[in-house]
Order: C-alpha cells, then sequence, then structure tokens
C-alpha cells in the first residue's frame, strides 16, 4: 500500500474499524483468560485437598501392609496380590470448557470381591485391602484433576500469547497507522486551504 493509498478517508475509516474489532477480540480473550485462570485456580484448590487426603489415607494403607508382611511373610502377600481382579470398568471422556480439553474419568464402584480364601491373611491385610479399594475413587479423581489442570496451563500460556500480541504489538501498530493516517490527511487539508486561499486572493487582486 502507498502513501496515496494510505493517506485516504477510506482508509482511515478502515482502521478505525480494525482497531474496533481488535479491541473487541482483546476484550473476549481476556474474559477467556480470566475464566481460564479462575477454573485453574478452583482445580489445584480441589487438587491439593484431595491430594493431602490421598496421601494420608495411602500412608495408612501403606502402613497397614507393612504390619501385614510381617506376619504373613512377602512371598505370600506378592501371591495374594496376583489374586486380586484387575478392574476394567474405568474409562475416560474429554469434555470442553473455554475450548480447553477437561478429562473425566468414570469407573463403575464396585464392592471388593476378595478371591481368597481368610485363612490365608490376617485382619491387617483385609483391611488394608478393603480400605485402598475405597481409595480408588479419589485416586481417580486426582488423575482427572491433574490432567485438567495440565490442559489449563496450556490453554492460559496461549491465551497469554495472544493477549500480549494484541496489547503490545497489533493494537499499537493499528493505532499509530490511524494517527499517521490522520496526520496526512490533516496536512493535505491545509494545504488544499491554502491552495484555495492563495487562489482566491489571486483573483481579487485581478479583479480590482
Amino acid at each position: 500500500m502507498n502513501n496515496e493509498q494510505i493517506a485516504s478517508k477510506a482508509n482511515l475509516i478502515k482502521a478505525k474499524e480494525e482497531l474496533k474489532l481488535l479491541d473487541v477480540g482483546l476484550d473476549i480473550l481476556d474474559k477467556k483468560r480470566k475464566a481460564l485462570m479462575n477454573a485453574h485456580e478452583s482445580k489445584i484448590k480441589d487438587r491439593d485437598a484431595l491430594n493431602k487426603k490421598v496421601n494420608q489415607t495411602m500412608n495408612e494403607v501403606s502402613h497397614s501392609f507393612n504390619k501385614a508382611m510381617t506376619s504373613i511373610g512377602q512371598a505370600k502377600l506378592e501371591n495374594l496380590a496376583g489374586l486380586i481382579p484387575i478392574d476394567n470398568s474405568i474409562e475416560t471422556k474429554n469434555t470442553k470448557f473455554m475450548q480447553t480439553n477437561m478429562a473425566e474419568v468414570t469407573f463403575s464402584p464396585k464392592k471388593l470381591s476378595l478371591s481368597y480364601s481368610f485363612y490365608q491373611t490376617n485382619s491387617l491385610f483385609d483391611e488394608a485391602l478393603i480400605a485402598f479399594n475405597k481409595l480408588k475413587a479419589d485416586i481417580f479423581k486426582l488423575a482427572e484433576l491433574d490432567s485438567t489442570i495440565n490442559n489449563l496451563e496450556i490453554e492460559i500460556r496461549k491465551s497469554n500469547k495472544k493477549v500480549n500480541s494484541l496489547e503490545k504489538i497489533q493494537i499499537p501498530q493499528k493505532s499509530e497507522l490511524i494517527k499517521s493516517i490522520s496526520q496526512s490527511i490533516e496536512e493535505k487539508e491545509r494545504e488544499e486551504f491554502s491552495k484555495t486561499k492563495i487562489v482566491k486572493r489571486n483573483k481579487e487582486k485581478k479583479s480590482s
């Protein structure tokens, strides 16, 4: 685009309209970023609280298993571990929030079906296994939260990049273009006004 095209009222109007669109885009992106950051903060609080609960319960379960291993032996405990049925009811699916993938883990809670005889173990082992089975829901939820937090962080970084581009590059450049066109148009109008005055003055001299 050459100077003659830039310094035109049509291009000034066009540039102002483009600036309005950029401002609207910035407002939308900023609101999206804030919503993502709020969701991120909320998920982190949920994750931290749940993580504390899971760690505490895991320590208790681990302590019970260690006691059980001391009483029945490591080899027997490993054999029993192989008899615990695998849970195949776990499923994952993605939902969307502000164009961000939100992981969702679903499973069918089942009462623990023990596939060994109680005489093979002791109460510590059985209690620890039952407690661990109840803990599964929290572990799955923790994985879900970690995945969601990671996706939110990725989307927040993308939003920050777009907002910074608009705030620091695109909008200032468009504003500077509008200023430049306006100044060029004003200068042309002053020149035209001066020429008109000179022509008028010359006509008056001739007529006199």
